[in-house]
């Protein structure tokens, strides 16, 4: 992958975050409010590790090593975090008591297959595979849910200005289209190099529009959050 294109993703990671902490003001007082620190953990994250592939002699070494050995499970507890976030985050802002009910069962399961998944795949080397299909799926059917909940008949500009529902939409199309990656580098389905290509360029364009859109949504967003 040309060193443009991960700065191009570090550049989509800085603007949103710059934005998210502009407009923090109007909801630095809700459910929200954490969302900077996971935007900045992900830019930092990948800063480093970016710095480290292209610039491995410029770096230092003990600094190199330690990255590059504990980066797995830095990804590995983040994921788990930005799941439970977002669960919470939707627990919040809808009004079905029914859905609560399940979102709260669904992240208790949730907690459960990604303990399990330690003892199936190594926590420190490897990607946990089956805590993020489970959270990236669960995730597709609460926004999906959401999104058909939200009352167009009632106020059609409502949606546009509500920032969950440009989350929503960034969410969805990246986890519904890199899921079926993610899968596919672990069950080693993409072997050429030409494949490898084609998908690390949708891989990259999936993270570009999801972060556009929270970009968008920061920008469109009004005072109080909306529920569906």
């Amino acid at each position: 992958m040309p060193n443009i294109t991960l700065y191009i993703i570090l550049f989509f990671y800085a603007l949103t975050l710059a934005i998210a902490l502009w407009r923090y003001p109007k909801y630095y007082n809700t459910a929200l409010k954490y969302y900077p620190i996971l935007i900045a953990y992900t830019l930092a994250s990948e800063a480093i590790g970016i710095a480290i592939r292209i610039y491995p002699d410029v770096i230092m070494l003990p600094i190199s090593k330690f990255y590059q050995s504990y980066n797995r499970p830095i990804y590995n507890v983040f994921n788990i975090i930005f799941f439970l976030y977002f669960f919470n985050l939707y627990k919040n802002y809808t009004d079905s008591f029914i859905l609560k009910k399940y979102i709260k069962i669904g992240s208790i399961l949730f907690i459960g297959i990604s303990i399990s998944n330690i003892f199936t795949q190594d926590f420190l080397t490897d990607g946990q595979i089956l805590t993020y299909v489970t959270g990236g799926f669960f995730l597709i059917l609460i926004i999906l849910n959401y999104l058909n909940k939200i009352d167009w008949l009632q106020n059609k500009k409502d949606p546009i200005k509500n920032i969950l529902y440009w989350l929503s939409w960034g969410l969805l199309i990246f986890y519904s289209g890199y899921l079926p990656l993610k899968l596919s580098y672990h069950f080693k389905i993409v072997k050429t190099m030409d494949s490898y290509i084609i998908t690390r360029w949708l891989h990259f364009s999936l993270i570009i529009i999801m972060y556009l859109c929270f970009a968008y949504g920061f920008i469109k967003m009004k005072r109080k959050l909306v529920k569906g």
